[in-house]
């Protein structure tokens, strides 16, 4: 396990201790909390325990959410960001666990951790020297000052929605991202994923040379029913799942993902190797009842 605090404005704003191996997940939290607490009154002493002193930088206020402003932490080219409403962190690794299994390449893959004793998780950052992210609404915005979900609830057919935004992309990049946006669809709709906006849907810019790529599938905490406050424990799977409403063209994310067509493929037999060695959770639970319930369309273990 290592660990590490994260500074701002001269005080420390989190202290990050990362998961490596399923014996590091059983840590208490409430130690991790008092142990914090213990470095910041000691904070003199930070160096010569050992702990990294950040800049102000590495705390990241992230407003693209549609579910609101969301503190993030960015250090040693990672990004780190606390559970809010739920089991966010295991969310991101069960679709990780996914990811890796399917015919999905480019993605962000996530681990759990710890901030400040409460659960979290972090990735790698996914841009490379000179390049910068452009969310499809900020580039919606930079060439017609306007929000793109706006324009999109108001055309009336799905197919005509999703053709939108297509061609919009084509127009401003050269890119047809058709195929890479109907795989991301489609793994929403077997994860759930009550929050794929279009500010976490998005393209990377070489800035020397002006070419976009595809940026990969990430953000996909708000997915497995992990936000408690819609989703409770104390209603049934089949229950929440009929209170799932999707984005971002159509609240069926079902109907969303048949529109463009289902273009993700998952290896079965691999990815219930590495679900094996999960602990048991409702995370868990839901994803193993999606996996049989989009079976006959999602399998093929020769990918």
């Amino acid at each position: 396990m290592r660990d590490f605090i994260i500074y701002y404005d001269d005080k420390p704003v989190a202290f990050i201790e990362l998961i490596e191996n399923e014996y590091d997940e059983k840590e208490n939290a409430d130690r991790l909390l008092t142990y914090y607490n213990s470095i910041v009154i000691c904070n003199d002493e930070l160096s010569v325990n050992g702990f990294c002193r950040l800049p102000a930088e590495a705390m990241v206020l992230v407003s693209g959410s549609s579910k609101g402003t969301q503190l993030k932490y960015f250090f040693d080219n990672k990004w780190y960001k606390q559970n809010r409403i739920g089991y966010e962190d295991l969310a991101e690794v069960l679709s990780s666990r996914v990811l890796m299994c399917s015919n999905i390449e480019n993605y962000v893959s996530y681990k759990k951790c710890f901030i400040n004793g409460k659960r979290g998780c972090y990735s790698e950052n996914f841009l490379k020297k000179n390049e910068s992210y452009s969310s499809l609404q900020r580039l919606y915005d930079i060439y017609y000052d306007r929000e793109l979900t706006d324009v999109v609830q108001g055309i009336g057919n799905i197919a005509d929605k999703i053709q939108y935004v297509l061609e919009f992309v084509q127009k401003i990049t050269k890119l047809d991202i058709k195929e890479e946006l109907g795989k991301m669809l489609t793994f929403d709709m077997l994860i759930l994923n009550t929050d794929r906006h279009f500010n976490n849907i998005g393209l990377i810019i070489d800035k020397v040379t002006r070419k976009y790529r595809v940026a990969p599938v990430f953000d996909n905490g708000n997915a497995l029913l992990s936000n408690l406050g819609e989703f409770p424990y104390d209603r049934s799977i089949e229950e929440n799942i009929e209170n799932v409403i999707g984005k971002p063209f159509y609240a069926n994310l079902e109907r969303q993902a048949m529109e463009i067509g289902f273009g993700l493929k998952i290896n079965y037999q691999k990815l219930y190797k590495l679900l094996g060695r999960e602990p048991e959770s409702r995370a868990l639970e839901v994803l193993k009842y999606q996996l049989k319930r989009y079976e006959k369309i999602l399998r093929d273990d020769n990918i």
